[in-house]
């Protein structure tokens, strides 16, 4: 499926946040990486870490347990993270992907429908989209604390078209990673990939992939009003 075919007829777009609003997921890395090596002596590359990008911040614990065999709980790592900056009320390098806002702005001057749909929790989502100047364009905000299952769970997606009002046929995903990716196909939602990130992942089985939001912005004016 090409781009212009991923977007045909669709009303409603569901955003994921990190790597897909703002590249925030480098500092992610930088924070994991700074708090693991801390607390446990581990050093930890981008290769080891990438699997925890789309979790949220128990699942991260989870899987870095699992893997390195350390005892680090949820709660834990919840306690540990509170020593260390907080990107998204914080960093002086937060800042939206290039041509984003232009995308928002043209999504809802169009009357179609917006969502965030991310595994950060609300009071980080709420405050970077303020620093962003994007805070007026979601109209909804499904975040990790508001959801009992995460990402890949397709909980967060099914809660996102039911506060807009939209069925699969009519909502697309944007995602960049391959938890988020699952969780949007579990809930029957076609998936757009955007690749602008630093960060690479993989994004097999998505419908289609771009790499500047312009690409977006063209293909939703081709046809339309």
């Amino acid at each position: 499926m090409n781009l212009s075919d991923a977007l045909s007829g669709k009303t409603a777009f569901l955003f994921d946040f990190d790597g897909v609003v703002t590249d925030s997921e480098v500092y992610a890395f930088m924070t994991l990486r700074s708090l693991v090596k801390d607390n446990y002596g581990i050093d930890i590359d981008d290769e080891d870490i990438e699997f925890t990008i789309g979790l949220d911040s128990a699942g991260t614990a989870r899987e870095m347990s699992r893997k390195y065999g350390i005892d680090l709980s949820p709660g834990r790592f919840r306690d540990l993270l509170d020593d260390y900056p907080v990107y998204y009320t914080e960093a002086e390098e937060l800042k939206a992907f290039p041509h984003i806002e232009e995308l928002f702005r043209l999504i809802r001057g169009n009357g179609w429908r917006l969502a965030i749909v991310s595994s950060t929790c609300y009071a980080h989502l709420e405050a970077a989209l303020r620093r962003l100047g994007l805070e007026g364009y979601p109209e909804v905000i499904i975040s990790g604390d508001r959801v009992v299952n995460h990402k890949p769970d397709p909980e967060p997606y099914l809660k996102g078209m039911e506060a807009l009002g939209s069925d699969p046929a009519s909502t697309v995903a944007i995602e960049d990673s391959p938890v988020g990716i699952l969780s949007a196909k579990r809930a029957g939602i076609p998936v757009i990939a955007y690749r602008g990130s630093v960060v690479k992942q993989c994004v097999d089985g998505v419908d289609a992939s771009i790499e500047d939001y312009y690409e977006m912005i063209n293909g939703l004016r081709m046809g339309r009003p």
